[in-house]
């Protein structure tokens, strides 16, 4: 007789089966190195995510850190500018002095011809003490 259609499935079962058996060794395998590089992906996900998170904050550090110095630059430029007008405002001091130290020049030119006028007018005030008349003045 011949095989019934339920012996031949049951044969191709069997044969399948064999085949699951002689594979599930490669196949347990192949899902273990899978487990352990996935395990090795997720700690290399998890050190990249840390690296991010450290290089987020350092970035947000720089920036503070350029705002301060933009700040520190402000307030080095207002400070140059204060120096500045005050550098300024002594130049125009020292040019003032310099005109006063000239007009002083002039003024003791003047005192020093008053002064030979004043001693001129007592030489001529002390010759003329016993006389009278206008012969002595001149």
């Amino acid at each position: 007789m011949g095989k019934s259609p339920v012996d031949d499935l049951v044969d191709g079962l069997d044969a399948i089966g064999s085949i699951i058996d002689e594979n599930i060794p490669g196949i347990r395998e192949k899902l273990s190195e899978l487990a352990e590089g996935q395990k090795i992906n997720g700690n290399d996900l998890s050190v990249l995510k840390k690296s991010y998170h450290e290089m987020t904050e350092s970035l947000a550090e720089l920036r503070k850190t350029d705002i301060n110095i933009d700040v520190k630059l402000e307030e080095v430029s207002a400070t140059i500018g204060a120096l500045t007008r005050r550098l300024d405002q002594i130049q125009k001091s020292i040019l003032d002095l310099t005109e006063a130290i000239n007009h002083l020049a002039f003024d003791n030119e003047l005192a020093d011809a008053v002064k030979v006028l004043e001693d001129k007018l007592k030489r001529v005030e002390s010759g003329r003490g016993g006389e009278s008349g206008p012969s002595r003045r001149f």
